[in-house]
């Protein structure tokens, strides 16, 4: 979520927040019954973790 998120109001923040866990859910259930086992999951999520980490320790590093 980019800034816009972080200043609109808690009744759209509150709705994003239900999306994401829906998005979440999903993708979780879909993994699942693909068959991948949860150390995949753990393993695929820690990939989606250091994508996000990369992504702001770029964005950070542009704006010094």
């Amino acid at each position: 979520m980019g800034a816009a998120t972080r200043t609109r109001d808690p009744k759209a923040q509150a709705a994003d927040s239900r999306g994401v866990r829906i998005i979440a859910k999903s993708v979780y259930r879909e993994l699942r019954n693909s068959g991948h086992s949860r150390s995949d999951i753990v393993a695929f999520t820690n990939a989606v973790l250091e994508l996000v980490t990369a992504e702001l320790r770029d964005a950070q590093e542009a704006a010094e």
